[in-house]
């Protein structure tokens, strides 16, 4: 019995899908909306497309796919991209456009999908025109050596017509290393010497060397590598001071091997001394001893201590031979 009612259920929606001019099974209608908001930075103008989906409502639709494509104006696409809208039907995306890019209208198509919805297409026009400029480096290295000087140079080229001044400086450069533009600042298009002075002091070591080029509200930014060695002062200053403690270690050894052959010799007139005093202990020869002793005295081969000691001794000799 189900079987025949579930038929012609069937059958009545079909024929009312037939009938009705607006189909039951029809897409809902989808509608996108979309917008460019440019904005200059450091490395030209980064743009951002961002918009929204939604039904003829006004209800959002989360989950909805768009496909993003951007083409220049001479036709090359620069940015193709997948995204997805949000609980509240936003969707965004970027891309830049740096100083070198052509002038003119970019367009971007947008299309929007999802399962039980029409597609929905829009598209968008962006006019890049914006006076600019750009600034490069003429190396990508540098090596110097500690205390010498090298140059480079930078040139400013004019984008879309642009002819103000632009100004050039360093940003953090490192410790010991000088940076000086010569001229400071450039209407472009031109070029700028850069000389850069290392110090002796300067660490040795490889930098990045970030050049900053301003001009009103626009800025761009280059770098280079600076290679820092070791440079001729600082060699012969480590040899000079090699040299020095050579000279000062050759000096105490020299004092130290004179003083030990003047220990020595002292030693050995003071055993020639006693040599005697011992073969003969008569009142002469003691007396003969002390008088030995007194010039070995004057003469500076025995020291004090050494003189006191023997002096007592050979008077205690004197005194007893009497």
């Amino acid at each position: 019995m189900r079987t025949p009612m579930i038929q012609g259920v069937l059958i009545v929606l079909l024929i009312l899908a037939v009938a009705s001019p607006t189909s039951v099974f029809a897409a809902r209608e989808m509608q996108i909306q979309a917008s460019f908001n440019p904005t200059q930075t450091d490395r030209g103008i980064l743009v951002a497309i961002s918009g929204r989906v939604f039904e003829p409502n006004n209800l959002s639709i989360s989950n909805a796919v768009i496909s993003i494509q951007v083409n220049n104006p001479e036709g090359t696409s620069i940015l193709v991209a997948i995204k997805y809208t949000n609980p509240s039907g936003a969707f965004q995306d970027t891309f830049l456009l740096p100083p070198s890019s052509p002038a003119g209208n970019y367009t971007a198509y947008l299309v929007a999908d999802k399962p039980g919805y029409e597609t929905a297409h829009l598209t968008l026009a962006f006019t890049y025109s914006t006076p600019d400029f750009s600034i490069a480096p003429s190396i990508s290295t540098l090596s110097l050596q500690q205390g010498q000087t090298g140059s480079l140079t930078v040139t400013i080229l004019s984008l879309r017509g642009f002819n103000e001044h632009v100004n050039l400086t360093a940003i953090d450069p490192p410790s010991g290393v000088t940076l000086q533009f010569n001229p400071s600042s450039i209407v472009p298009s031109g070029t700028a010497t850069v000389d850069v002075v290392v110090s002796n002091t300067a660490e040795v070591n490889n930098y990045t060397v970030t050049l900053l080029a301003v001009s009103g509200s626009l800025s761009h930014k280059t770098s280079f590598q600076l290679r820092v060695s070791s440079g001729p002062f600082q060699t012969e200053f480590t040899l000079l001071v090699v040299a020095g403690i050579a000279l000062v270690v050759l000096g105490a050894l020299g004092l130290m091997l004179r003083s030990r052959g003047r220990r020595r010799r002292r030693e050995a007139v003071l055993e020639e001394l006693l040599k005697q005093a011992s073969a003969d202990t008569g009142y002469v020869a003691t007396a003969r001893v002390i008088a030995r002793l007194e010039e070995l005295r004057a003469m500076g081969k025995v020291d004090e201590d050494t003189y006191q000691r023997l002096k007592k001794e050979y008077e205690k000799r004197l005194e007893k031979s009497r």
